[in-house]
């Protein structure tokens, strides 16, 4: 799965899940990147929501 396939980046690091277009997971450094296909995905692996997107 890549970028323009994935319905939410995660990032490994903060464990902060967001929409592909928020501004934040553009700023996700490519060594964290976490492609996800759902919310509940994201959530069953430990990731939050993030504050600005609310994915």
């Amino acid at each position: 799965m890549d970028r323009a396939e994935a319905a939410y980046i995660g990032n490994s690091n903060s464990l902060k899940f967001h929409m592909s277009d928020c501004e934040y997971a553009k700023k996700i450094a490519e060594s964290n990147i976490v492609y996800l296909e759902s919310r509940e995905d994201a959530i069953q692996r430990g990731y939050q929501p993030c504050k600005v997107c609310n994915p």
